[in-house]
């Protein structure tokens, strides 16, 4: 990553949430519209079109990438983890594969 980085705050969150939210290979509705709350159509769009074109190796790399930015102390690393925890639940279905996923972030963040 360059020193700018290329996105802001908003944007990154976007990335990660959209992570969590196909961690188990689906994005219901729900999963987006809690998303979509949190950035205006045309930054999510932009920022779910360079996530579709990624594959999962660029995906950790990103998330990598930022989080010593975005997510420097462990208060702020538990503020994002209460995001993705409330996408993994917003569809009503906390599934083994975001479980799986859950634990991952954990370590990556």
């Amino acid at each position: 990553m360059s020193d700018q980085p290329k996105w802001n705050f908003e944007e990154f969150t976007t990335y990660l949430l959209l992570y969590a939210a196909n961690a188990d290979m689906e994005l219901s509705d729900e999963e987006v519209k809690l998303i979509k709350s949190r950035i205006s159509d045309d930054a999510y769009q932009t920022i779910k079109t360079e996530f579709d074109e990624a594959n999962d190796y660029q995906h950790i790399q990103t998330i990598l990438q930022y989080k010593g930015l975005y997510f420097p102390t462990e208060a702020r690393a538990r503020e994002l983890m209460d995001l993705v925890q409330q996408v993994f639940n917003v569809d009503g279905n906390f599934s083994q594969l975001e479980k799986n996923s859950l634990r991952v972030l954990k370590r990556l963040i």
